[in-house]
């Protein structure tokens, strides 16, 4: 495929043997290989605990990258389908691969092959210049050919989805090179979801820069940070790290720039963890030039969270709390430790073990806990309810206790239940005669079990 000034960019579809379809695996991404074999199953392993669902992204983009190799084969191996087959191919690569980053560290992750008629709700846009705006053809997004009057770009960002953590790779698919020798695809990370601050990296055909940006009542300001030669094309993935106060761009998982922050004028943190893209449009009065279309996002958390999944953890540590005799819930203040922080779920009554659950689902839940001196057929562990904070509360499961005049010092029980969104659970207890609940072996633990 020749551009308008009828030059072939390196591994465009030329017509010989070494650019025919069967060279398509080199052009998109054969240096990931051997990772995605390695890794391909953690990479699919709990994706939807990790914010986005890979699964079902994944296989849609397996039916796009399928798609477009068929019209590929149907169409002889025209330059337009060899293209398109390539950016479907490499979309799937970087969606496994971004998956695989972010369970190796237990955090989010998020793709996004544009397999629809337009952005949705979740974009916002930002146009600067007389230009047209984005439009989503054939799964790839870029600025519409019409329309265009004069240099400008429109960026775009996510503002309903953000990583768990400041550290995050922001990837995407270049796909059709719409004479991109003047302008460059853009990546957005740290941003702000009005894009009031953002970290950047842009690739044109020879080039790649990063940088940091702000956007200040309504106008944006750019300060590049590094710049460097660096030959891009059709199918290639453009990466954008940000770990700590060093960011570094990668071209097919190959480092190719690097910059460092040190005075984090590019400022960190839950606001700033927005992710999107961005295309240009450039005219010199005699021709145009358009950046790459983008035929897939990835973004990954590159950094642990410090607690994922859903759950919580609460334990006597070192308190004795007279327990009345009965079958009631655990007395006030018998919980004093928070074993670790708990996750999507809210601590109402530390003390006695309120938690309200925000997830719907299966949980399994566990009770146990110790007497300083022992009673008689006990003692027991029930689980108590309330569909609100406001109440009422009631048992939901009844364990067991002892019978034949056995004396016993401690009780425990592991309880499967299903709780409605909004729903409340605390440990309770039966015991024959009044006792004391001791630590440290005194605990109320709870996991949101549902996939």
């Amino acid at each position: 495929m020749t551009s308008p000034d009828k030059s072939v960019p390196a591994g465009a579809y030329t017509g010989t043997a070494g650019g025919n379809i069967s060279a398509l695996q080199s052009v998109t991404f054969e240096s990931a290989h051997a990772s995605v074999v390695a890794g391909i199953t953690s990479a699919f392993t709990g994706a939807a605990s990790g914010g986005g669902s890979m699964n079902a992204a994944t296989l849609r983009a397996l039916n796009a990258a399928t798609g477009a190799q068929s019209s590929a084969g149907n169409a002889s191996s025209t330059a337009d389908a060899a293209q398109g087959s390539t950016a479907a191919n490499s979309t799937v690569i970087s969606g496994l691969l971004a998956g695989q980053r972010a369970q190796d560290g237990g955090g989010s992750v998020f793709s996004d092959i544009f397999d629809r008629a337009d952005l949705g709700p979740d974009y916002a846009t930002f146009k600067v210049g007389p230009v047209a705006d984005l439009v989503i053809t054939y799964g790839e997004v870029g600025l519409a050919q019409n329309g265009d009057e004069g240099t400008g770009f429109v960026v775009a960002v996510n503002a309903a989805r953000t990583t768990k953590t400041d550290d995050q790779a922001v990837s995407a698919v270049m796909g059709t090179d719409r004479s991109s020798d003047l302008v460059g695809a853009i990546l957005i990370a740290r941003a702000t979801a009005d894009l009031s601050s953002f970290v950047w990296a842009v690739a044109s055909r020879t080039q790649v820069s990063v940088g940091y940006g702000t956007r200040v009542n309504g106008s944006f300001n750019f300060t590049t940070w590094a710049t460097a030669s660096a030959p891009v094309h059709t199918g290639d993935t453009l990466t954008l790290d940000c770990v700590g106060s060093t960011y570094a761009v990668l071209v097919n998982g190959a480092p190719v720039a690097s910059a460092t922050d040190p005075g984090k004028a590019s400022p960190v943190g839950p606001a700033n963890r927005h992710f999107g893209f961005g295309s240009q449009y450039y005219w010199t009065g005699l021709r145009w030039s358009f950046s790459f279309n983008i035929a897939g996002l990835s973004i990954a958390d590159l950094a642990a969270p410090n607690v994922s999944g859903t759950g919580w953890s609460l334990m006597c540590l070192s308190t004795s709390i007279g327990a009345p005799s009965g079958e009631v819930r655990f007395p006030a203040n018998t919980f004093d430790t928070l074993r670790v922080p708990a996750s999507n779920v809210t601590i109402v009554d530390q003390g006695r073990g309120q938690v309200q659950v925000t997830k719907a689902g299966w949980y399994a839940i566990s009770i146990a806990y110790n007497l300083t001196a022992a009673v008689i057929n006990g003692p027991g562990c029930d689980l108590w309810w309330a569909p609100t904070i406001a109440g009422p509360w009631a048992v939901l499961r009844y364990g067991h206790n002892a019978t034949n005049n056995v004396y016993n010092t401690a009780g425990a029980e592991t309880f499967t239940v299903y709780l409605p969104a909004g729903a409340l659970v605390c440990p309770g207890y039966s015991l024959n005669a009044n006792a004391t609940i001791t630590g440290p072996n005194t605990y109320f633990d709870g996991a949101f079990i549902s996939y």
